[in-house]
């Protein structure tokens, strides 16, 4: 249950919003921001909700749900990088190199600090 839904269920009784944040003490944004899951409560202010409408929290460890990987993320066979020869191997670098040269180039611009100068054996000048 995430804290959402533990706070949705302290408000089907009939509770509205706002009754149970006067009664919480915990401002009504901050209780919109709990409902929405924007943010996550503590346990104290989870108890202290609870406690507001005669509720007592118990906490206790479930396992955990296994989160589902999609089928296009899960590794197949079609992932597996086939082993390449030399031959091979030269071949793909050499369409990749013409690739590179066949790319527009940019005009090289002038740096913007000032030239180097050279410094004589007897000290700058």
């Amino acid at each position: 249950m995430t804290a959402a839904e533990a706070i949705e269920a302290l408000l089907v009784g009939g509770l509205t919003k706002s009754e149970l944040a006067a009664r919480s003490g915990i401002s009504r944004s901050l209780l919109d921001g709990y409902l929405s899951g924007r943010i996550q409560p503590s346990v104290a202010q989870l108890a202290r909700l609870g406690a507001s409408v005669g509720r007592r929290l118990d906490l206790a460890w479930s396992p955990a749900v296994a989160r589902s990987v999609p089928d296009w993320a899960r590794p197949n066979e079609a992932m597996r990088a086939t082993p390449l020869t030399v031959q091979q191997r030269a071949e793909v670098l050499e369409r990749v190199v013409d690739m590179a040269m066949a790319l527009p180039r940019r005009q090289r611009q002038s740096s913007g600090y000032p030239p180097f100068k050279t410094i004589r054996a007897g000290g700058a000048r």
